[in-house]
């Protein structure tokens, strides 16, 4: 199944049970702040790179961020346009 036909068929559950773990929170609050990579993000929240890739990789197939290639690294970019935006998840202070 490809990962679009993955984010139309998500529901609000699927959404807040990505959402429910503390770490992807912290990364969707730092790449919200700006553009970034798995380097910088285990950095500044002090895990590792393979743990952090994990994270990115089901934010990514749930639609909240996108990434793109520059040269050997991959940046992180928030999604503005996340399928279920409607439901105002963002527009709220998540305290992180």
């Amino acid at each position: 199944m490809s990962s679009a036909s993955v984010q139309k068929n998500k529901t609000c559950a699927d959404c807040f049970n990505i959402l429910a773990d503390q770490t992807r929170i912290r990364i969707i609050d730092a790449i919200k702040k700006e553009q970034t990579n798995v380097s910088f993000l285990a950095q500044a929240i002090g895990l590792t790179q393979p743990t952090i890739s994990y994270h990115l990789k089901m934010l990514d197939s749930a639609g909240f961020i996108t990434k793109e290639r520059r040269g050997r690294e991959t940046y992180y970019i928030f999604n503005k346009n996340y399928l279920c935006k409607d439901c105002g998840v963002f527009t709220a202070p998540i305290r992180t």
